[in-house]
């Protein structure tokens, strides 16, 4: 409730000063106009040329100013407070013993110090706004937005503080004063929140009494009459030596924490020494160039209105890093930008000289200096931004190359998909291809005992494959590239001209050269994933025993939830691809019997490849179902297994007679145990298709209890269930074998019983 109350105040006086400013601003003009009294006559001493209000080449230096309004100049207000002309309507100069009379015009009170001001002022209070919200959570981003208002507070008040304004003046000479105080208060805070205490607190106590004592003598300025300007100007020299000890009292706070954590903490130390160059930076100009000169000589080299500026450098940079969260890059972001800055002094100067040999007339120190210090500003800001502006204009600016990236990060990202060595073509060679504009292109794999050639467009595979197995890669109209090459196989990638008839370029080679070293790693881990798929294949066909199940039961679900993904990825791309390109192959041959003139004998030809089309959409049809059975969760087993059994029965010789109990019950187990018993019938069922040569089946799947029976029998040929046999990969009976190991686990036990002659029958019991 406090810190709102106080908020709320703050809040408040920015507004209520802010109003004043701009009743002093849009209704008195600023003159710019210093006098100074010689035996009680008073002379020119400065004309700003900023000051629109007066006529240009109507007051010089040494006029004399002989009334102001109608009143002795001796006599008028601001002559008396600040030897300068403020809120005058007309004034009589005498010049070569002549009077002249100067009306001051008022089309615009406004002129070139209200518009900096404000520009700085909203800049600074808008990042303060956006500290406090965004970093409330940071305890040393409230003070770094009091910085800011600080700065945006000396910028307010510059409208009318060249108006002589005593509110202006005594706003802009605290700011100033505070604006050290609250830096070296933000430093500690900033070291204690990474664990480094700043010891006694007396130093920012001190520092804030004197900016409070700062305060109470502006405020002598209300009621010193006449003699405001004598203490105006000991004031400023006051407040101009407290802002240099304050800095230097910031310089000596850095450099103390910063001997402490040396040797200790490699990244704070870091960030000490870049924020200490920074922080010099930063406040360098404005004392060197503007409050020194004052101090040591009475005047200043720079105006300070100029100058200041550079003292932003410091808390927008710390700013930008806290928002981005680049704060350990801040060498790095430091370096860069002095770097920008020492590049864009040369254009400037360049700039900055021609001004000046053009408009000779019109030169004055502090206009060209103003001019330089910002054109040096742009410049570094655009070559700051260079990078970031070119990546978000590439599009427009270096299209091909923008292009060539954008494919880069397409088949980078279709890499990490890729399955299999077929899989190359649609993922990778037809991006390569369309992005390069070749007529065509080829992956060659080149094997001890074989070659796999995978192409695309307009090349020749055995051309391809010819220079694949050549010694030298030149050919003259085909490139060879060498993708990776190991004891095993060697892979090579081979592409056509451009169809515009020309060769690769520079930059497209080197592009290419780049999808290569990541296509080189994708390859050689899908060489692995074969070499290991191979060898699980292989261990899987030897199953165990029932005794030793327990010990390989994680193998077992393993595998069989690998062959499921498989069996589903087949499934939806045969759907996918193959089933809508018959489907449309379809409708396009429908299309040309309705509308062509065909003979009878086409014709007919016609409508039997259409039926034809019919008889394999059903058969892929039929092989995704056995692929993926989708009717499981949607239908349930036994609807799942009768549906098997009635596509079995119309393409077979043998009866099929299938019988179940407590439907309920057995709809009651998992998802994957029902998935395995599907599977175990569908290899029963293929297996007396192809071998048991049988007429009659029954399949049995009972549940009563905790127990689930699954019972086969048919009067086939059988075999011998005590022959020995090696069970190899494809081998004819490597489906009873895992079969066997899908009873398994699931913790189910079997009975096989089966003789030559006698066909075969087999019970499994499985817990529920």
């Amino acid at each position: 409730m406090k810190k709102r109350i106080l908020l709320g105040l703050l809040l408040g006086s920015i507004a209520s000063l802010q109003f004043w400013y701009f009743f002093i601003s849009l209704n008195q003009p600023y003159l710019g106009v210093e006098l100074q009294n010689k035996e009680h006559h008073w002379f020119v001493t400065h004309v700003d040329s900023e000051s629109k209000s007066i006529p240009i080449g109507a007051l010089k230096i040494d006029d004399e100013i002989v009334s102001i309004n109608g009143q002795k100049t001796s006599d008028y207000s601001s002559i008396i407070k600040w030897g300068s002309i403020a809120g005058a309507e007309s004034f009589v100069v005498l010049r070569a013993g002549e009077e002249h009379k100067i009306d001051v015009q008022k089309n615009s009170n406004l002129f070139s110090y209200d518009y900096l001001g404000l520009s700085v002022e909203l800049l600074c209070f808008a990042v303060a706004a956006s500290i406090y919200k965004r970093l409330a959570h940071i305890r040393s981003a409230k003070y770094l937005s009091f910085v800011f208002i600080s700065i945006g507070g000396a910028f307010m008040s510059l409208g009318a503080s060249v108006r002589d304004d005593l509110m202006g003046k005594a706003v802009i000479g605290t700011c100033v004063v505070l604006l050290p105080v609250v830096l070296m208060h933000f430093f500690i805070v900033f070291f204690e929140d990474r664990g480094k205490k700043p010891g006694r607190n007396s130093t920012i106590q001190l520092m804030y009494g004197l900016v409070v004592l700062t305060l109470i003598f502006h405020g002598l300025l209300f009621v010193a009459g006449a003699k405001v300007y004598s203490l105006f100007r000991s004031l400023y020299l006051y407040n101009i030596t407290l802002f240099i000890v304050g800095v230097i009292a910031n310089i000596i706070y850095l450099i103390t924490i910063y001997s402490k954590i040396r040797k200790e903490n490699k990244e704070l130390r870091m960030i000490i020494r870049t924020i200490g160059a920074s922080f010099i930076l930063s406040f360098l100009p404005l004392i060197c160039f503007s409050f020194l000169p004052s101090l040591l000589m009475g005047r200043t080299g720079v105006s300070s209105v100029y100058s200041s500026w550079a003292v932003l450098f410091f808390p927008l940079s710390f700013t930008y890093l806290l928002v981005s969260k680049k704060l350990y890059d801040i060498d790095l972001v430091i370096r860069r930008f002095i770097l920008t800055t020492l590049v864009a002094l040369i254009p400037s100067g360049i700039i900055v000289g021609a001004i000046a040999l053009l408009y000779p007339e019109e030169n004055e120190t502090n206009r060209l200096i103003a001019t330089f210090l910002l054109i040096v500003v742009l410049f570094s800001f655009i070559l700051y931004s260079l990078e970031y502006l070119t990546t978000k204009l590439e599009r427009v600016m270096f299209p091909r190359k923008y292009h060539l990236q954008q494919s880069l990060k397409k088949i980078a990202k279709n890499l990490r998909h890729i399955s299999s060595f077929r899989e190359l073509r649609e993922i990778i060679l037809i991006d390569i291809t369309e992005t390069l504009q070749v007529l065509g292109g080829a992956i060659i794999f080149l094997h001890k005992s074989n070659k796999e050639i995978i192409s695309v467009g307009n090349i020749d595979e055995y051309e391809a494959g010819i220079l694949a197995e050549a010694e030298s890669p030149e050919h003259p109209t085909y490139i060879r590239l060498e993708i990776t090459r190991n004891e095993e196989y060697a892979c090579y990638l081979i592409l056509t001209q451009k169809k515009a008839n020309t060769y690769l370029g520079h930059e497209e080679l080197q592009w290419l050269n780049l999808v290569i070293s990541y296509l080189s790693i994708s390859l050689e881990n899908l060489h692995l994933i074969r070499k290991i798929t191979l060898r699980l294949e292989k261990l899987a066909a030897h199953i165990p025993t029932e005794e030793a199940s327990g010990d390989f039961a994680w193998f077992r679900k393993l595998m069989f939830e690998l062959q499921e993904k498989e069996r589903v990825r087949i499934a939806l791309d045969l759907h996918d691809s193959t089933m809508q390109d018959l489907f449309f192959l379809k409708r396009r041959c429908t299309s040309v019997i309705g509308n062509q003139k065909l003979t009878t004998d086409d014709l007919e030809q016609m409508k039997s490849i259409v039926n034809f089309i019919d008889i394999i959409n059903l058969n892929l049809r039929q092989s995704c179902f056995e692929l993926h059975p989708y009717l499981l969760q949607e239908l349930g087993l036994i609807k799942t297994i009768e549906k098997q059994i009635n596509l079995e029965s119309s393409n077979s010789l043998f009866e099929i007679e299938f019988r179940t109990s407590s439907p309920s019950l057995i709809e009651s187990c998992t998802m994957e145990m029902k998935r395995h018993i599907f599977r175990i019938i569908q290899e029963l069922l293929n297996n007396a298709k192809k071998h048991s040569q049988a007429t009659r089946l029954k399949i049995n799947l009972l549940a009563t209890g905790s127990r689930l029976t699954l019972a086969y029998e048919d009067n086939g040929i059988g075999f011998d269930t005590t022959e020995k046999w090696e069970r190899e990969i494809g081998g004819s009976r490597t489906g009873m074998e895992y079969m066997k190991s899908r009873i398994l686990s699931l913790n189910g036990l079997y009975e096989l019983n089966s003789s030559k002659g006698n066909g075969m029958k087999l019970k499994a019991v499985f817990p529920i």
